[in-house]
């Protein structure tokens, strides 16, 4: 199998792609492609204000969210970062990047890797950031957020500033409010429309934080926004239909994908809030590898990932034949000894 065909089984992007009324209002805005500049994001900032109740103070729109992980420790220029795991390595190689001094931190299998709130603060001594995404972009589980801000309010001024990492929010339900950190000048929380949404290609990313932190990050951006990506993302945002089938579909295959996992008998599946299902094989896994390569399917092990190993799986759910696909090549796999 040819490496370009290939279909990525980890990469969390929903396999629905954009819908039907986005790639109608693209091939509409082709005429703007010659503009120097990005109209729609004044409409833009008016949704958000509907939507999310942003004021433009309080936002930051980006082409990726990769730009916005990259321009935050560059910004807020920290000497000592900590990351919560497990994590991506973007996140440290964003602040390394940035001349920062990276510690990590993570949540166990012990726990079903669900991380524990009170680690950070045992881990703050002379932190200036911390970063970590919920839901966790590895294991797919979800802190409420209403904790991580009750955490945080309790951190004296002058603590740390946290970087909030919400990629894959809108697979683990509706968080269209933002009211609790509008205020707080040690928070900043970042999204994407790259995965829900399906089109990592026209990828809108934003940073939502207080006036002054935003302010710092305006004046220290070197970009303007695709006005396809913001057309492609007014659109999403408003096409219900799409959303409403999405959720269902995301939550009906990824129940069946773990009913199924659950069955064989050399794979431990752990619980998720998202379209990300984290798995443990007593398997080689070179072998569990090629197995899935050689019928089109790229499933990533997790042997870069600090805290974790190569027996570590992590599955995106992906189109339902691909996810038959998937679990068919397991199961005539058999344990090993």
């Amino acid at each position: 199998m040819k490496e370009n065909k290939l279909i990525d089984g980890s990469s969390g992007v929903s396999p629905l792609g954009p819908s039907n009324k986005v790639k109608s209002s693209v091939r509409k805005a082709i005429k703007k492609i010659n503009r120097g500049s990005c109209e729609d994001c004044a409409v833009l900032k008016r949704l958000f204000e509907s939507k999310f109740g942003l004021s433009p103070e309080n936002m930051l729109f980006a082409n990726s969210l990769k730009e916005l992980i990259y321009l935050v420790p560059h910004v807020l220029k920290p000497a000592r970062v900590l990351i919560v795991g497990p994590a991506l390595n973007i996140y440290e190689d964003a602040s390394q990047s940035a001349g920062a001094e990276v510690s990590c931190i993570s949540a166990t299998e012990t726990d079903g890797f669900v991380f524990d709130l009170s680690l950070i603060h045992k881990n703050l001594n002379e932190k200036d950031l911390v970063l970590f995404a919920n839901p966790n972009r590895i294991a797919g589980k979800m802190i409420p957020r209403e904790k991580i801000y009750e955490a945080i309010s309790v951190i004296k001024s002058g603590g740390p500033h946290f970087v909030i990492d919400e990629s894959l929010i809108d697979f683990a339900g509706d968080f269209d409010c933002f009211n609790d950190i509008l205020d707080k000048g040690n928070l900043t929380i970042l999204r994407t429309t790259a995965f829900f949404y399906g089109m990592p290609g026209l990828e809108l990313a934003y940073a939502v934080s207080s006036p002054e932190v935003i302010n710092l990050y305006r004046e220290n951006k070197h970009w303007e926004i695709n006005p396809l990506t913001a057309e492609a993302a007014l659109t999403a945002f408003k096409d219900s239909a799409y959303i409403k089938a999405s959720k269902q579909f995301m939550l009906s295959e990824k129940k069946m994908i773990i009913r199924m996992l659950n069955k064989i008998e050399w794979i431990k599946t752990y619980d998720t809030d998202t379209n990300i299902v984290l798995i443990k094989i007593n398997k080689d896994s070179d072998e569990v590898a090629q197995k899935l390569r050689s019928s089109g399917l790229d499933i990533k092990d997790c042997g870069e990932i600090k805290g974790l190993d190569k027996s570590y799986l992590r599955i995106s759910v992906m189109k339902h034949e691909n996810n038959l696909k998937l679990i068919s090549d397991l199961s005539s796999l058999k344990l090993d000894g």
